[in-house]
């Protein structure tokens, strides 16, 4: 297979990975006598606009693709599912969550777990955790490797090695420091390639005049030019995030995915104070919205020019068709910078989660320094090699118009599960950690149950995974709530730092105001903003 792209493209291409493995060993030689935190947590240096930069790119990768196929498959509605950062998730992961991060001097998100209730519910959410990253990394690089294949003509286990390989190397070799220096730059390189292709896809449609003279239906029935979900209540429905899944599942997700994600809070944690990621979070709300409708765009505009082409070939149809040789080059370059982004944080979280929750507090509590880090790097070289044993199995012998449906099912199975262990945790003092562990396996099996035994041994309709995670939430809420009735709860001395009513420094419930006042206009302006661009936007399409 030759591939779509020039050769003047693929040596673009080529040189960027050369390029990207030759300044991760210089900064990974700048950063070597890092100490074995520093090595995990990145030293905690990065002002708020670069911690931005590195939530971006780590948040928005050639995943890219499958999201340019929502929006040709089911119009601009979806992009409410994005728009609950604006909502509430970024400010209200800031107002709470990241204080009690910086106050309780965790390492790992799952630590805290361990500090507010017992070792074997940080175990056990480790696991879970791991798997969801193990899994998202699969996917980012099958996806990533789809794109060389098709551009590059590059054959795909030899694509999937090189993209896996020059990530794992410079996180193996130089850690989160290292990491996140180069993440700086491939969040700029996303923005640059998102800008390009989304105002493109605009354009061609002929900018908004064109957009209001766009008749074409979605799949869920609702004009594909509409910000409006399908007002769908069935629980067994096909629709993506119809509007009830909106304020309920997307909001449970949206906040799991900041606060539980440990490559996201690693990212957090390395900023230079509380507010700095406070306000990274914002940031990274808002380019968010702003990146997504960008990337519908590419799928709304190839759904009215090229109905025909496959959903999951709207974005590179786009891409190709569109730009010069040299620009089409420089572009991928910008997925490639994303797709990096993405797998160097899932390897790096992965390695660490597993080495500083599991094997140094369970099989070797007295490793420090450099054998701590040691271990670290060999755990991260296993991750690698998982991506190898599980991509078959993951995506289907290479369908990838299967690979984004199956990874939203597992994450809908995972992540109200792990926000809502966080949630019992933080805002009450009452909850206890028997009951808070056994919620979490109630939500476990019940997921499973409503997600893979049923469908497969009775005539009984999927439940749709946005309400599968929905449910799964409301029944370790339920359950963490009614099991604490039979246990002791531990004293506020023990529970210093730990939830919003037991900080020394400030009073809760707004303890994240303490370090950054005005983040409450923040939390007004936001929501107050977007739903003024949709109520103008629906205003001027239907006149």
């Amino acid at each position: 297979m030759e591939g779509q792209g020039t050769l003047l493209d693929k040596i673009l291409v080529l040189s960027y990975f050369i390029i990207v493995t030759v300044i991760g060993f210089a900064y990974s030689r700048r950063y070597k006598k890092d100490t074995a935190k520093e090595f995990v947590t990145g030293g905690r240096h990065l002002k708020w606009w670069q911690t931005g930069l590195t939530l971006i790119a780590m948040m928005i990768d050639p995943g890219i693709m499958g999201f340019a196929a929502l929006g040709f498959l089911w119009g601009y509605y979806i992009i409410q599912w994005n728009a609950v950062n604006v909502w509430v998730t970024s400010w209200f992961s800031g107002l709470f969550f990241i204080a009690i991060y910086w106050r309780s001097k965790i390492i790992t998100t799952p630590e805290y777990l361990d500090k507010r209730f017992n070792s074997v519910t940080r175990a056990f959410f480790s696991l879970i955790m791991i798997s969801t990253m193990v899994g998202m990394l699969v996917y980012a690089v099958y996806m990533g490797a789809l794109l060389l294949q098709e551009f590059v003509g590059w054959h795909l286990w030899f694509s999937i090695c090189l993209i896996a390989g020059v990530a794992g190397f410079y996180v193996i070799l130089g850690g989160v420091r290292t990491m996140l220096a180069l993440d700086i730059f491939q969040g700029a390189l996303l923005m640059i390639t998102l800008f390009a292709l989304g105002i493109t896809g605009f354009v061609k449609l002929g900018g908004l005049s064109g957009f209001q003279q766009l008749e074409v239906v979605g799949n869920a029935g609702t004009p594909i030019k509409s910000l409006i979900p399908p007002l769908d209540f069935n629980l067994f429905t096909d629709t993506m995030y119809p509007l009830p899944a909106v304020p309920t599942y997307c909001v449970i997700a949206g906040i799991s995915w900041i606060v539980c994600n440990f490559s996201t809070a690693q990212r957090l944690l390395a900023s230079k104070d509380e507010s700095h990621a406070q306000k990274a979070l914002i940031l990274t709300g808002v380019f968010n919205v702003i990146l997504m409708l960008l990337a519908y765009s590419a799928g709304v505009a190839m759904r009215a020019l090229q109905p025909d082409v496959m959903p999951d070939k709207a974005f590179i149809t786009l891409l190709f068709d569109t730009f010069p040789t040299g620009v089409t080059g420089l572009l991928i370059v910008g997925l490639m910078a994303a797709l990096l982004s993405t797998i160097d944080g899932l390897i790096s979280a992965s390695g660490t989660l597993f080495t500083q929750d599991i094997y140094l507090r369970f099989f070797a509590r007295r490793a420090q320094g450099q054998a701590s880090k040691n271990v670290i790097r060999i755990v991260e070289f296993i991750v690698i090699l998982l991506i190898f044993v599980f991509i078959k199995f993951f995506m289907g012998e290479g369908k990838d118009d299967s690979a984004f449906a199956v990874l939203q099912r597992f994450l809908g199975n995972v992540l109200g599960i792990l926000i809502a262990i966080y949630g019992l945790g933080i805002f009450s003092k009452r909850t206890t950690s028997w009951a808070s562990f056994i919620g979490m396996i109630a939500g476990v099996l019940l997921s499973t149950i409503l997600s893979f035994i049923i469908p497969k041994f009775t005539s009984f309709p999927t439940v749709n995974f946005a309400h599968v995670g929905t449910i799964s939430f409301l029944t370790v809420i339920i359950v963490g709530i009614i099991g604490c009735k039979f246990e002791k709860p531990k004293s506020e001395a023990e529970l210093e730092n730990l939830t919003i009513w037991t900080l020394p420094d400030v009073k809760g419930p707004w303890i994240g105001l303490k370090s950054w006042p005005g983040l409450w206009k923040w939390a007004i302006a936001l929501p107050a903003t977007w739903l003024v661009i949709c109520l103008l936007w629906e205003l001027y399409m239907s006149s």
